[in-house]
């Protein structure tokens, strides 16, 4: 009978300290750069990257418009082109130049894409991250040898 009844009565430790909370969410930041690249940076207050971002994303989407454009351009001139004509392999060469250089520009805005992404979330992670004032470093030189000591104060 004595093991039916439980005292439910709590007692809180005085040590138990608030629980953690993040003030930027990693994920938000992650949707947001994978938006647009620098959105992710601009919500973790890393103002000073945030239009690197943008314009490394912007100047890649115009390279792949540009070198589409150019692709089509030389492609419909080759195909009005007979292949005895002397200037049909600089026309193919040509037209492979932007190809090529416009799915290299495709691979690297994929690559902004995930820089951006990958250092919005650790930027997340860092935001509540503090640096003491009184963390240090000094070089003092010794006076009997010609030593130099560190010492770091925590």
């Amino acid at each position: 009978m004595s093991q039916d009844e439980i005292d439910s009565v709590e007692v809180e430790s005085p040590e138990k300290k608030p629980e953690f909370q993040m003030t930027k969410s990693p994920t938000g930041a992650i949707y947001r750069s994978l938006a647009i690249p620098g959105w992710g940076q601009w919500y973790v207050e890393s103002y000073w990257k945030a239009p690197i971002f943008l314009a490394g994303a912007l100047g890649l989407y115009g390279s792949i418009i540009y070198n589409q454009i150019e692709f089509s351009n030389y492609a419909e001139i080759l195909d009005g082109m007979e292949k005895d004509n002397p200037e049909y392999e600089i026309t193919l060469l040509r037209r492979e130049y932007f190809r090529d250089n416009r799915d290299m520009s495709g691979f690297y805005l994929i690559g902004v894409y995930v820089l951006a992404a990958v250092d919005a979330y650790v930027g997340a992670h860092l935001f509540d991250f503090e640096v003491e004032e009184n963390l240090s470093i000094g070089f003092i030189p010794h006076s009997l040898n010609p030593r130099v000591a560190v010492f770091i104060r925590f």
